[in-house]
């Protein structure tokens, strides 16, 4: 909302995990972005540097990865805290700079 305030176009997706289906609504029922399935078929969590929970993948407006926020990196990114909501606004503001 903050960013969409300030002019900013954002588009945020999770992915929830293949073997997560049964959980599909712990997310759709707290989030108003898609949720997009991953199968067995794509495993797209393993195309993405391994890809754990919560881990943030920040896309430049061609579509090219500009940053990557592991959970448990060096970056704080527990969106709870001030440190790791500022850590997140900050990369998607970078990427819309580049």
């Amino acid at each position: 909302m903050e960013l969409k305030k300030d002019g900013h176009e954002v588009n945020f997706v999770a992915i929830n995990k293949a073997d997560a289906v049964d959980d599909q609504s712990k997310l759709t029922e707290r989030c108003s972005f898609p949720l997009l399935q991953d199968g067995d078929d794509i495993q797209a969590w393993t195309l993405h540097h391994g890809g754990h929970k919560d881990d943030f993948y920040i896309y430049g407006k061609d579509g090219k990865l500009v940053d990557y926020l592991p959970i448990g990196g060096e970056r704080e990114t527990n969106l709870s805290s001030t440190e790791g909501y500022n850590n997140l606004t900050n990369a998607i503001l970078d990427a819309l700079d580049e």
